[in-house]
């Protein structure tokens, strides 16, 4: 009976803790914020790592909406084999962006917008929480990429 109670009281302190079902989920929850006037509706996105200064593609997903939104949420997030992009070799992970047949390319910095958008690999090779949330701003002249948490 004591166990029992005490796994209770420990289950009621867990869920009351206000941690959030997704954190929970490796991979890449993507959210867009669509600036233009063109409706994307038949987009990709790439990642890959970087080899003698070219983008080396290692998975994609379609977008499976309009370029406005969050998608590959929860247990749906993204997950694509972030060893491969380690096998290039490359310690980060970059991003390039298929919108339409006449616009594609790489993801840039939000906050440096002279460097490409990456993400350094963690250890574990999974990302988890925040770390994988994604935020695409795409815009007239660039698409400019951060997360939400940093692991630099």
């Amino acid at each position: 009976m004591k166990a029992k109670f005490i796994i209770i009281i420990g289950f009621i302190l867990l869920s009351s803790c206000g941690l959030e079902e997704y954190d929970n989920y490796e991979g890449f929850t993507l959210g867009f914020g669509n600036n233009t006037n063109v409706d994307y509706n038949n987009s990709y996105i790439y990642i890959g790592g970087m080899k003698n200064s070219a983008f080396v593609v290692t998975d994609s997903i379609k977008i499976p909406g309009k370029t406005n939104g969050y998608y590959f949420i929860g247990k749906n997030k993204w997950k694509p084999d972030l060893r491969k992009i380690k096998a290039i070799p490359s310690d980060r992970c970059y991003f390039f962006i298929k919108l339409s047949d006449q616009r594609e390319e790489l993801i840039e910095s939000y906050d440096n917008q002279t460097e490409l958008f990456s993400l350094k690999i963690p250890n574990s090779s999974v990302f988890i929480g925040d770390e994988g949330t994604l935020i695409i701003a795409i815009l007239d002249d660039k698409v400019t990429g951060y997360a939400l948490e940093g692991i630099d």
